[in-house]
């Protein structure tokens, strides 16, 4: 204890020089905290705002193809609607031909069968070539609308699927 009262100066001073390393590294140590804590909300409020442009970007595609979407929509209806317009254009143009080939039937089978050679295997087969003629264009229809049906769904699903590659 002798040498400690001996060297009070010297130790003062060490203690004063410790705790004044003590107190900058304590203020060093702070200040890159603080650094570090900037950077970090800086780095947080960066990925925030890319986070944020990214989700209105998706946003903004999907409202693209949505919109993309209806437009080939409306355009498969507008074509599913004129299609069924040429379908009951054509089913009236055919029903106007069976009256036309009915009243021909009748016509026939009306005149003098002596006159005419043919006879009534004659008419027989006339009304039965109708007959096959009718349901041969019936038929068609069917499937000519069934195929017009398919196309169109099949373009829209073509468009709709470029759409969304986009």
């Amino acid at each position: 204890m002798n040498g400690i009262i001996k060297y009070w100066r010297q130790v003062t001073v060490a203690l004063l020089l410790l705790a004044l390393y003590t107190a900058g590294y304590q203020q060093g140590s702070n200040t890159s905290e603080r650094r570090w804590k900037l950077r970090w909300s800086e780095r947080d409020a960066a990925q925030a705002q890319r986070a944020a442009q990214h989700e209105a970007q998706s946003r903004a595609e999907e409202q693209r193809r949505r919109d993309e979407m209806e437009q080939v929509t409306q355009h498969a209806e507008q074509q599913l609607a004129t299609l069924r317009a040429d379908a009951a254009t054509a089913r009236g143009a055919a029903e106007r031909l069976r009256r036309t080939v009915s009243q021909l039937q009748r016509n026939n089978s009306s005149t003098d069968t002596c006159a005419d050679n043919t006879g009534t295997s004659g008419r027989a087969g006339s009304s039965m070539l109708a007959d096959v003629l009718a349901e041969s264009v019936e038929r068609n229809q069917q499937l000519a609308a069934e195929a017009d049906r398919r196309r169109i769904a099949g373009l829209a699903c073509e468009k709709a699927f470029d759409a969304m590659r986009r």
